[in-house]
């Protein structure tokens, strides 16, 4: 996957830009504020529907105007190209259109167009609750395994059932009946594919880790949402009266959650901020080069202000594995000298110059 052509209208300080980009390294450099982060924010939003800088539509969209319109054109796995067109309006009025046909899920997007993400705030998949690394784990068993997304749709459906019913305070044996078998197998069976898509990224992991810091004592592991080695049938069962008092489930695949330990201790209170930052780093990586080589997929690479709180050595460790993905980055820094040097010598990078909102090829 790659973006071949990409028009941005009202979005933030980018009023009316075309750009062409090539199917390798896209750098963007300019002043803060000038907008080359903006541009990463756009492709973003075409493969995931929102952005990574805001919840909020008003600030994302030009201010004094009541909607921003982004279009692509992009080039599948089979070199065809597709057009896909968004625009996101105040008034909550938004539209998808893939070919010229709508789109009705964000999931289509995701599939169209797989994204990762590293930027300065990276390093909060350690630092933050569970779900930011559910979801860091979720984008990874989607790309690998169909069914998981419907799933996961079940699931969110069953535990919504089952959560509504808990809120009275009491539940019949025939209500029950009507929730409980079904989540505890669909559970189980999103509990397998998590667990199996992470014992395949566990090495990938580790391999591009060793690279970019010596870090011999972390150690991956994953917690279901209950308790190890028990059917999660027997959990609802036990946790049920608990779960009545609370009025909602406690444990289940909505729990989930991807465990980073430096000696036995959550990796958050161990790693300074430059290792958390390549922690990260290795693991985006990882999903990246795991979906190339199990999947034959490509993803598209973001990676703001790559230089921040890296030393050179590891911003050319980074700039080289991401050539080796083979893949398409979009990568952004104040200045055009901020990565001299750190590129392979047969790696073509392709310059873009952002000021005051404009951009320019170089």
């Amino acid at each position: 996957m790659s973006v071949q052509q990409l028009s941005i209208q009202r979005l933030r300080n980018l009023l009316h830009v075309d750009l062409h980009f090539d199917d390798g390294i896209n750098l963007l450099y300019g002043l803060n504020a000038s907008g080359k982060t903006s541009v990463l924010e756009a492709v973003h939003m075409l493969g995931l529907g929102r952005s990574f800088r805001s919840l909020k539509l008003a600030s994302v969209i030009a201010q004094g105007h009541a909607d921003c319109l982004l279009f692509a054109k992009v080039k599948n796995p089979q070199g065809v190209t597709d057009s896909l067109g968004m625009i996101r309006r105040l008034d909550g009025d938004h539209g998808v259109r893939l070919n010229g046909e709508n789109l009705s899920s964000v999931a289509e997007l995701a599939s169209l167009l797989p994204i990762q993400l590293i930027d300065p705030n990276s390093a909060r998949l350690i630092e933050a609750g569970p779900s930011v690394r559910r979801q860091y784990l979720d984008w990874g068993v989607y790309h690998h395994n169909g069914s998981f997304f419907g799933l996961w749709k079940q699931a969110q459906r069953l535990l919504k059932q089952r959560n509504s019913a808990l809120k009275c305070g009491t539940m019949r044996d025939d209500v029950r009946a009507s929730f409980d078998p079904a989540l505890a197998d669909v559970a189980e069976q999103l509990n397998s594919l998590r667990e199996g898509y992470l014992k395949l990224l566990e090495p990938v992991f580790f391999e591009l880790l060793s690279g970019l810091v010596d870090l011999p004592d972390l150690k991956v592991g994953f917690y279901s949402g209950w308790s190890a080695n028990r059917n999660y049938a027997d959990i609802l069962e036990e946790t049920l009266d608990r779960d009545l008092q609370l009025g909602y489930t406690q444990r289940g695949p909505q729990r989930a959650d991807l465990k980073l330990t430096l000696n036995g201790v959550n990796a958050a209170e161990r790693l300074s901020r430059g290792q958390q930052k390549l922690v990260v780093v290795a693991l985006k990586l990882a999903q990246g080069k795991l979906l190339s080589k199990a999947e034959g997929r490509k993803c598209v690479f973001l990676v703001d202000d790559l230089a921040a709180e890296l030393d050179l050595s590891h911003r050319r460790e980074i700039c080289q594995q991401l050539v080796s993905l083979d893949t398409q980055v979009f990568v952004t820094s104040v200045g055009p000298n901020e990565l001299t040097g750190c590129w392979p010598e047969e790696a073509k990078v392709k310059m873009f110059h952002v000021k005051h909102g404009q951009v320019s090829q170089e």
